[in-house]
């Protein structure tokens, strides 16, 4: 998935600079991501291609090659983020005064691998979660 991310973000460079160097931009990107992180390495990338495409004075070319890579880049990284994280589940059960069927439902939560934390005040909250 890293490599295809920034695989993407090369397309920031002109066509004869990808031809020419894609491969070592690509390989010292991928080296460089695994102690930097392949979010620095691709924005690095995507402003490398920008910064090549003004010499050029391809600049409103390279405007949109990095808002589309920007694009592709973000877009892959929210997709990692909650492919990673997986679904969140959340209920709250709330009681004042004498209330035994929430504290056993609240057990039966807990033996099922929900988290659930007790808040007291002038009634007793439970809010139960589950990555």
């Amino acid at each position: 998935m890293r490599r295809r991310v920034l695989e993407l973000t090369l397309l920031a460079y002109p066509r004869a600079v990808r031809r020419r160097d894609g491969d070592h931009l690509l390989g010292l990107a991928l080296e460089l991501a695994d102690t930097h992180g392949v979010a620095r390495e691709a924005f690095g990338l995507l402003r490398g291609g920008m910064a090549e495409r003004r010499r050029h004075g391809r600049t409103r070319r390279a405007v949109a090659a990095v808002v589309a890579a920007t694009a592709l880049v973000l877009a892959a990284l929210t997709w990692t983020a909650t492919a990673q994280g997986g679904r969140v589940e959340e209920d709250v059960f709330s009681c004042a005064g004498d209330c035994p069927d929430i504290p056993a439902e609240v057990e039966s939560r807990v033996g099922d691998g929900w988290t659930c934390t007790e808040h007291r005040g002038p009634r007793v909250t439970w809010r139960c979660t589950r990555d």
